[in-house]
């Protein structure tokens, strides 16, 4: 245990594998790698093209949205916009909308703790895919539930 009460992130808690998330992600990336292989050489320019296009508009998506808009409230936006960021957020095929500003909230107010969702501190592999193999360190929901949500569950867009 720290000095200031939190538990010591050179102790991770036990492990507790998400397979549901394994898999998918697994499955995921294998059907990548097959695509890049066999299914883009054979297919046709407008496809890829197609494709390099979703991925960007689900990016924007995401960091438009969900990080500038609702997490940070970098800037303000209409009904409108808020509509098709949400849309295109969801194209990206992400966490619930919610839960996405929630953890990037506690990330941002404790990085490298066991509050952090992604917490450097486990490791590359952890901070970037692992975290979202396996359950939630009991800080980070700790955090999560304190963390202050009010405006976006005020947004219409959101709830929706």
């Amino acid at each position: 245990m720290a000095a200031n009460g939190e538990a010591d992130t050179a102790t991770p808690a036990k492990q507790q594998m998400k397979w549901n998330n394994v898999i998918l992600l697994t499955v995921i990336h294998l059907l990548a790698l097959y695509s890049l292989l066999v299914v883009v050489p054979r297919a046709k320019l407008i496809t890829v093209l197609w494709d390099l296009l979703y991925g960007i508009v689900g990016g924007i998506g995401v960091t438009a949205g969900a990080h500038r808009l609702w997490t940070h409230r970098s800037y303000k936006a209409k009904l409108p916009l808020r509509i098709i960021l949400a849309g295109l957020y969801l194209e990206a095929g992400m966490n619930p909308l919610f839960e996405w500003v929630r953890d990037h909230r506690v990330h941002h107010k404790f990085s490298d703790t066991d509050a952090d969702p992604h917490n450097a501190s486990r490791g590359l592999f952890f901070s970037h895919v692992g975290w979202l193999m396996q359950k939630k360190h009991p800080q980070v929901l700790r955090r999560g539930r304190e963390v202050d949500m009010s405006d976006i569950l005020a947004d219409p867009v959101i709830r929706f």
